[in-house]
């Protein structure tokens, strides 16, 4: 069937515009790790190892003594929220509790009301849980639209789908210029 393929093929330029798309477009750029099971300097290397491995990666710094793994993102690059945790495990620890994570995306309210955060040119979608400093954003920001830095403690609970977020900072994003008229 010709729509299969050409269906297969509007996938596959989509992907590849994710994954090339505009360094100011695509931002994971830090994460929190909580990582159990890290007894000496030996398990902290091994899991800052296992993570500086993947692509995109600037700085990983895991402290023993807190059980937490800082990770940054190269300039213009967006790190993977469930790579990062993937490496984790590889390295033979186990996730310690909820992420904090900073990262450009938009908001969206759907039908229901409810707010969902979506990281530009990324598979990620959280909804937004209500909480004091929603309420100041909203006040500051009316209608949410426009672009925005953020950082939030990623909640993922399996019976909660999507995964949610409480935002824990905001910054809001200037607009692009619009395109020159000819």
């Amino acid at each position: 069937m010709p729509g299969r393929g050409a269906a297969a093929a509007v996938a596959s330029i989509l992907a590849a515009a994710i994954l090339l798309a505009p360094a100011s477009e695509a931002r994971v750029s830090e994460m929190v790790v909580p990582v159990r099971g890290m007894t000496c300097a030996l398990c902290t290397r091994g899991v800052e190892e296992s993570i500086r491995a993947l692509g995109g990666v600037s700085r990983v710094a895991a402290d023993l003594s807190s059980g937490l793994v800082r990770v940054e993102a190269v300039e213009g690059r967006s790190l993977g929220v469930r790579e990062v945790k993937a490496r984790v495990h590889s390295a033979g620890f186990k996730l310690g509790g909820e992420c904090s994570v900073t990262a450009v995306g938009r908001f969206t309210i759907g039908p229901d009301r409810r707010i969902t955060f979506r990281v530009l040119n990324a598979p990620y979608a959280y909804q937004v849980l209500e909480g004091d400093l929603l309420r100041r954003l909203f006040r500051r920001h009316p209608g949410l639209t426009g672009d925005f830095r953020i950082g939030f403690r990623l909640h993922e609970h399996q019976e909660r789908k999507p995964p949610s977020i409480s935002i824990t900072s905001f910054e809001a994003r200037p607009a692009p210029p619009p395109p020159a008229r000819r």
